[in-house]
C-alpha cells in the first residue's frame, strides 16, 4: 500500500509542477472599424440592456437566461448569464468615461473559469469608430497548460462580438459576411486532386485564389474536367499558433487519373455551416461551427480531416460563399 501511496504521490505532484510551468495569464485585443459616430458606439456598449443583441456569448442558446441590475448604463451596473448550454458568467462596469474608455470585470465560470479585466477603447476616425476590445485575465489554474489555446477561442468571441456589433450599429451597410448552419448532412464520397500548403491561416485566403486557378489550368492541360467545386481540407491546423497544413484540391470524376497528386475524401456525415462574404472570417465561421457543434452536443469525427466547398471562389476581394464541413460521428 506504501509504495501505491508513493506512486500516486509523486504523480500528483509532478502533475502540479507541470502546471506550475504556466502562468496562465491571458491577453486579448481585437479592433474594428465601426461606421458610426463614437457617441453612438459608446451607448451601445455602455447599455448592458442593448448587449443581447450583439453579445457573442448568447447567439446559440436562446434560452440562457440574462439578468441586469437596476441601473444598467453606469458604474457598477452588472450584466450575467446562464444558459444549460452556453455556460455562465457576469460583466461589470467598474470605471467609465464617456465616449473614450470603459474598464469592465468578467468572470466565467462555465465552460470554464476565467476572470480578467475588460476594457474598451473608442477613437473617432473621421465620424466613424475605432473600436478596440481588450482583456488581461487568467484561467483556472487546471487549465494552465491550454492558456494560449483558451486565449485564441477568446480572441475569436471578441472577433466575432464586434462583426455583431458593427451590424447593429450600421444598418444602413450590408455586413461583410454572414453564417448559416445547415445542421448535419450526408457527404458522397469522392476523389481530388491537389495541392499542399504550409503556412499562417492569415496567407491562406492569397493561396486559395492561386492554388485553385492552377490546378484548374493544370486539368485543362491533360483535358480532365472538375466534378464539383473546388475544396480546402485542413489536414492539420494549430489554434494557438494559427497554422495550417492544407489541400488545396479540385474534385474529379476519373478514378484513373494519376498525373497529378490525388487524394480520397471518404462517404461521411458531417455539420455544415455556410459562410457568405468576405473568407477572411474563415477563423471565425470554423469556431462558430464548433460552439453550436458543442451546445447541440454534436461529436466531431477526428479520423477524417474538415474541409471547406468553395461554391463560388473566393474573388479579389476574398468574397465567396463556403460551405465549411466538420465530419461527425453517424447519428
Amino acid at each position: 500500500m506504501s509504495t501505491l501511496v508513493f506512486v500516486v504521490t509523486f504523480c500528483l505532484v509532478a502533475v502540479l509542477v507541470y502546471m506550475a510551468r504556466y502562468s496562465g495569464r491571458l491577453r486579448v485585443a481585437e479592433t474594428r472599424i465601426i461606421a458610426a459616430p463614437i457617441a453612438e458606439v459608446y451607448a451601445q456598449i455602455a447599455d448592458f440592456r442593448r448587449w443581447s443583441e450583439w453579445s457573442p456569448w448568447l447567439e446559440h442558446d436562446p434560452d440562457a437566461q440574462a439578468s441586469l441590475s437596476d441601473k444598467t448604463d453606469g458604474e457598477m451596473s452588472r450584466y450575467a448569464w446562464d444558459g444549460r448550454r452556453s455556460g455562465s458568467g457576469e460583466i461589470m462596469h467598474v470605471r467609465m468615461r464617456a465616449p473614450i474608455r470603459i474598464e469592465q470585470r468578467l468572470r466565467i465560470k462555465q465552460p470554464f473559469r476565467i476572470r480578467g479585466r475588460t476594457y474598451w477603447r473608442l477613437a473617432d476616425c473621421a465620424g466613424k469608430t475605432e473600436v478596440t476590445w481588450g482583456m488581461n485575465g487568467r484561467v483556472a489554474f487546471s487549465l494552465r497548460a491550454f492558456a494560449q489555446t483558451v486565449q485564441a477561442m477568446m480572441a475569436l468571441d471578441f472577433r466575432y462580438g464586434l462583426d455583431r456589433l458593427a451590424r447593429v450599429l450600421e444598418p444602413d451597410h450590408a455586413p461583410s459576411y454572414s453564417l448559416t448552419y445547415l445542421g448535419i448532412r450526408d457527404i458522397p464520397a469522392g476523389r481530388y486532386v491537389y495541392k499542399t500548403y504550409h503556412g499562417s491561416l492569415k496567407g491562406l485566403g492569397d493561396a486559395l485564389r492561386l492554388g485553385f486557378a492552377e490546378l484548374q489550368q493544370q486539368l485543362a492541360d491533360h483535358g480532365v474536367e472538375p466534378s464539383g467545386a473546388p475544396v480546402a481540407v485542413y489536414v492539420k491546423t494549430n489554434i494557438k499558433w494559427r497554422t495550417t497544413v492544407c489541400h488545396i484540391g479540385i474534385p474529379i470524376a476519373r478514378t484513373d487519373f494519376d498525373r497529378m497528386p490525388v487524394r480520397e475524401l471518404p462517404a461521411h456525415s458531417a455539420y455544415v455551416l455556410r459562410l457568405e462574404g468576405s473568407i477572411a472570417a474563415l477563423e471565425v465561421a470554423w469556431y462558430q461551427a464548433m460552439q453550436r457543434m458543442r451546445i447541440e452536443n454534436i461529436q466531431p469525427d477526428q479520423r477524417i480531416a474538415p474541409f471547406e466547398r468553395y461554391l463560388t471562389a473566393p474573388d479579389a476581394a476574398w468574397a465567396a460563399v463556403t460551405d465549411l464541413h466538420v465530419p461527425v460521428r453517424r447519428q
